[in-house]
């Protein structure tokens, strides 16, 4: 291929020839390359077309056309990641053993979690003067018990609908969904990119993704977000221990437990008194998320 100009973007090229404008990317691993592969045995829809290469330098690249970021991407984001799932949907078998490890896991982490956080604020309340991150710990600390004890209690509903179901739907999800990775031909043609870290998983896990890297920043009225819930469930609606399931992990709170570890260890005060602010705020919007996409859901019930 000939080509006029590249420009160097961390690890993708973007290269101008006679043909157009193409960008090539540097894959981190094997494994990435794998995936992308698989997306394309499968004949997933939306998935970029792409231009195999060769292996060079121990290092694996792809091009595919340089495409510009989705006009308006919220309004058919949602419901084509839908179809990007729903193309490779299907059903397994799951065991009682399977899902009784799995419930013991998650609950042993949330009861180390609690442990954490109590013991870091007794260890405050000793204190005679407590550091700005101190302070925040001990004033959000019963939101955060309350945000656990609700996180406890959609793994125990889990664990009570897998107990009569046994089957869990997985499908062969994006990996990092993004308003970044979703672009457009001159024609309006919609494509997701950087699939890299595509893998089998239950469809809501690319929502997970999605929705705690999009909440993870100043309190917002996140209105937009149950609508964009919505419109994925019009399109591939999630069964009711995927709901329960999406609802504990995305109200995670490692990010809290990891913050005060680093704190121990580091003591960097206006950094984490930052950070653990924002991941207060995040906690907040995923609350309200939750609460206004439940409360949508019994009123559309109550008139159906």
């Amino acid at each position: 291929m000939k080509m006029n100009t590249m420009q160097q973007r961390e690890r993708v090229q973007k290269w101008k020839t006679p043909n157009g404008t193409y960008a090539l990317k540097r894959m981190e691993s094997l494994a990435h390359w794998q995936a992308i592969e698989q997306a394309y045995r499968l004949r997933i829809p939306l998935a970029i077309p792409i231009y195999e290469t060769k292996k060079q330098d121990g290092q694996w690249y792809y091009m595919m056309p340089w495409l510009k970021e989705k006009t308006d991407p919220t309004s058919s984001f949602f419901h084509d990641l839908a179809l990007w799932h729903k193309h490779s949907l299907k059903e397994i078998q799951t065991t009682e053993t399977e899902i009784e490890s799995y419930y013991e896991e998650r609950k042993s982490s949330l009861e180390k979690a609690k442990q954490t956080l109590t013991h870091h604020i007794e260890q405050c309340e000793k204190q005679w003067y407590m550091s700005p991150f101190q302070l925040q710990c001990c004033t959000h600390f019963l939101d955060i018990m309350r945000a656990i004890s609700f996180s406890e209690h959609t793994l125990n509903e889990w664990r009570e609908r897998m107990r009569e179901k046994k089957t869990v739907r997985i499908c062969y999800i994006h990996g990092r969904p993004s308003f970044q990775h979703y672009v457009e031909r001159e024609d309006g043609t919609a494509y997701f990119i950087s699939f890299e870290r595509a893998r089998w998983a239950p469809p809501f896990h690319d929502l997970l993704f999605f929705f705690r890297q999009y909440l993870y920043t100043y309190p917002l009225t996140c209105d937009e977000a149950v609508q964009w819930l919505a419109q994925y469930e019009q399109t591939l609606a999630l069964e009711e221990d995927e709901r329960l399931l999406f609802f504990h992990l995305l109200v995670d709170p490692h990010r809290f437990v990891r913050l005060i570890h680093r704190y121990e260890q580091q003591r960097h005060d206006r950094q984490l008194t930052a950070a653990w602010q924002r991941a207060y705020w995040q906690m907040k919007n995923i609350e309200y998320v939750i609460g206004k996409w439940e409360e949508e859901k019994q009123q559309h019930q109550i008139q159906s």
